[in-house]
């Protein structure tokens, strides 16, 4: 373990030196992972932080960048599960295509015809608030963060708003699925 008897601007510089050394193999390491080229620093600023928060269980006697290795490993793994969680409500494509195609395309034939038919009038019935929040995140791209500041909200909100909207869509088609099946 790294012990603490030494100073702590000893220490911080030490650190300094190991990001320095660090950063590019550590970034591509993320980017090698199959993260977004765009989220890559952030995931890798992440990995800093949290490696300066625990220090103090770096084992000095060993790599420093397969410490780091693992720490964005974890990162990158829980990314990928709360990813599966939303896309478990509501597959992103589909939902892609159904905020890119307004209701003056015509549906395709078959269940998906369906499926897309069920979705568009789900949303539809949504509040306009709603069906902006789902269009801003899923047709712009834009991140939890970035709505949550021009609405003035956390965002975890939002988060947390997208994942009822979601599953009230879900609920809605699921309704009407059994409602044709009567």
């Amino acid at each position: 373990m790294l012990t603490m008897k030494a100073a702590p601007c000893e220490l911080t510089r030490e650190f300094e030196a190991w990001v320095i050394e660090h950063q590019a193999g550590l970034r591509a390491f993320i980017r090698a992972l199959g993260v977004d080229e765009a989220w890559v620093d952030d995931l890798a600023q992440e990995t800093f932080l949290v490696a300066f928060r625990r220090l103090d269980e770096f084992d000095r006697g060993t790599d420093f960048g397969k410490w780091l290795r693992t720490i964005a490993r974890f990162l990158v793994a829980n990314e990928r599960r709360k990813e599966a969680r939303h896309s478990r409500l509501l597959p992103l494509a589909v939902a892609e295509v159904l905020l890119n195609q307004g209701p003056e395309h015509d549906a395709p034939e078959g269940d998906l015809g369906q499926l897309l038919a069920a979705m568009r009038d789900c949303v539809a019935q949504l509040p306009a608030r709603s069906r902006e929040l789902l269009h801003r995140r899923y047709a712009e791209s834009e991140n939890a963060r970035a709505i949550a500041l021009e609405w003035r909200m956390n965002a975890d909100a939002v988060r947390q708003t997208l994942l009822r909207i979601r599953m009230a869509v879900k609920g809605c088609i699921e309704k009407k699925g059994r409602e044709q099946r009567l």
